[in-house]
């Protein structure tokens, strides 16, 4: 068992979305850590692919070829906005 702390504007979005799904509570905190902890194993074990899959239709390229420094500072920068979040 796991006691978890949450505050209350938190808690009533949880309890909400669980009525709305018709799930338990604890259903749907126990999915939702399961979707995370699966996602960071997969950043950290997975492909080229996976880690820049939310990358890939979203820009043009202003010339054929995007170069592997060239992605690797675009990827570099997506995981810097997605920590600030």
């Amino acid at each position: 068992m796991l006691t978890v702390k949450l505050d209350p504007a938190l808690r009533a979005r949880v309890k909400a979305l669980a009525a709305e799904l018709g799930v338990s509570t604890s259903e749907l905190v126990r999915d939702a850590l399961l979707r995370r902890l699966s996602e960071a194993r997969g950043t950290r074990r997975g492909t080229i692919y996976a880690a820049t899959r939310d990358l890939c239709g979203i820009a043009e390229a202003p010339e054929p070829g995007l170069s592997a420094r060239r992605m690797s500072v675009l990827i570099r920068e997506r995981r810097a906005r997605n920590r600030n979040r």
